[in-house]
């Protein structure tokens, strides 16, 4: 089975338009987006109606988190409210009702193997703002989060948010699709294991945010 992964698109719709067209070309079996439809980008509804006619996989990041329930849900973010605020009042219902389906994470199971897909590794998954803050990063969180055994239960454990690429343990991170250093990861699983690579992204110069 081959799954193509992306995440944080950030309202970039020609990235968008370029990551899809780079995946259908890996013909995988199935697509999964890990979040981040807004921000940065000014395409954010155009982007989002792409991914509602899309049969992809679309998880919620945080900022899916912001435009369903506002800033309010994470206090590193006040200085955003008047652009969430701005997005709540311009989704229409359908929209938003997409938004408020998305789930936080996703698994498959393939030849035995379990492979999990959220926007990042969770603090608390049942909290307003379930993800664990980028500082885990860098203070230790993030790599002791990885050693616990909710995450080594999983084969690999696919997350976006931090805009990079990197491996840790069972742990892939894949960078934004929509930003510079974009990419996309692709899986494939069968039954001798799972491996995955990062695909590089060319965006035109004008269309990297």
């Amino acid at each position: 089975m081959k799954i193509a992964v992306f995440s944080d698109i950030h309202g970039n719709l020609k990235a968008l338009k370029k990551v899809l067209e780079q995946i259908r070309e890996k013909a995988p079996d199935l697509t999964v987006f890990l979040g981040d439809i807004f921000q940065r980008g000014n395409e954010e509804t155009e982007c989002l109606e792409l991914l509602k006619a899309s049969e992809i996989v679309c998880l919620k990041g945080n900022c899916e988190l912001y435009a369903e329930h506002g800033v309010d849900v994470d206090p590193d973010v006040e200085h955003l409210r008047a652009y969430y605020d701005g997005i709540r009042e311009k989704l229409t219902d359908e929209q938003m009702q997409f938004i408020k389906q998305m789930p936080l994470l996703y698994e498959n199971e393939c030849h035995g193997y379990k492979i999990r897909f959220s926007h990042f590794l969770f603090l608390d998954v049942n909290a307003p703002y379930p993800f664990l803050p980028l500082s885990s990063l860098k203070n230790g969180e993030f790599d002791k989060a990885c050693e616990s055994e909710e995450v080594k239960g999983y084969d690999l454990v696919v997350v976006g948010h931090c805009h990079e690429n990197f491996v840790k343990g069972n742990v892939v991170s894949v960078s934004a699709s929509g930003l510079e250093g974009a990419s996309f990861l692709m899986i494939e699983a069968n039954e001798n294991g799972v491996s995955f690579e990062h695909c590089s992204v060319t965006l035109h110069p004008c269309s990297a945010l």
